[in-house]
């Protein structure tokens, strides 16, 4: 054999292999989460599935912690298209989408089986992505959490108990009037800060998941807990719609699938988690928990209602909701 032969026989495999390669993209996801937690490791392992499934065409970067900024800082950078995928929780698009206030008002969701049914469902998603579109992104899926209620420093058993209640809050606009609302008085304070808070006396207590009283250690200090389950924040992972243009159909379509996989099974996690946490709680720290006739905080947030369906964008994903929880 001619020496110009065997050297195209041997050149071929090569570029093959180069042809692979330069097929594959390497993608950047930004969290403000650490990585051993549920939604890191949710995002990990929905990263290794796409790579094994596109067989190395998609690949994901996960930058963790706030490396690339905090929530709102790379967000922007999604819409731009300089990030390709980013976290970014309910609480912090309603300060740049108002209508995204819909997702955190207090009893939305009055069961994790509501919760799953709305999220899932193709009528809500499609007023989501409209919605989204309208910014310059894109929805992947969502990363659940626990439902949230009221712990604190002092015993609480009952509605009455939270009035004029220092309590601590996340940075939500609708968060705050619901605690007013309530009869409660809402303090924003950064999530690091609260345990020192909670400690010296500055808030007496905050709303927040149950799992988290155990895992912050929140516990140390606050001995008591009112089931109240008003809101269930949720992460959406959301992307650039440069990220979803430079996918191939079928790439597309194995991403969707994976990230419904990861959102479908978060769900799961976040349920066994409460109640794993909750009865640790109760027998390593001696926390209470107190069951509680919702009827009167329900019907204290109903004005809520009122003033969101006076506003069309809100109103079209209410009434969305609405239709799939066969609600008036």
């Amino acid at each position: 054999m001619k020496l110009s032969a065997v050297l195209r026989l041997v050149a071929i495999p090569a570029l093959l292999l180069a042809a692979s390669q330069a097929q594959a993209t390497l993608y950047k996801i930004a969290t403000d989460i650490q990585a051993d937690g549920t939604a890191g490791r949710l995002l990990s392992e929905f990263s290794e599935r796409v790579e094994q499934r596109t067989e190395g065409r998609v690949t994901f970067k996960i930058f963790h912690g706030g490396v690339l900024g905090d929530q709102l800082q790379y967000f922007q950078h999604i819409q731009r298209g300089v990030v390709d995928v980013g976290l970014i929780n309910s609480a912090s698009l309603e300060s740049v989408i108002p209508a995204f206030e819909v997702i955190n008002m207090p009893y939305l969701f009055r069961s994790a089986e509501e919760y799953r049914q709305v999220m899932d469902n193709d009528l809500f998603r499609d007023a989501l992505f409209e919605a989204a579109s309208k910014h310059r992104f894109a929805f992947l899926g969502y990363l659940s959490s626990d439902f949230r209620s009221i712990y604190s420093t002092r015993p609480i058993k009952n509605h009455a108990d939270l009035q004029s209640l220092r309590l601590r809050t996340i940075s939500s606009q609708t968060y705050i009037d619901m605690l007013v609302r309530f009869g409660a008085v809402p303090t924003v304070l950064s999530f690091g800060e609260l345990y020192s808070a909670l400690q010296q006396g500055v808030v007496d207590g905050a709303e927040g998941g149950v799992a988290g009283i155990y895992e912050a250690r929140f516990s140390d200090v606050t001995k008591h807990v009112l089931l109240t389950e008003h809101t269930r924040l949720t992460d959406f992972v959301v992307s650039s719609l440069k990220f979803q243009q430079s996918l191939s159909e079928t790439d597309r379509l194995i991403v969707n699938e994976e990230f419904a996989r990861i959102s479908a099974n978060s769900i799961t996690y976040a349920e066994e988690k409460e109640q794993l946490f909750k009865q640790k709680a109760i027998d390593e720290a001696g926390v209470q928990f107190y069951e509680i006739d919702k009827t009167p905080l329900i019907k204290a947030v109903e004005p809520m209602y009122e003033k969101a369906m006076q506003d069309p964008e809100k109103a079209k994903l209410l009434k969305a909701i609405f239709a799939i929880e066969k609600r008036s």
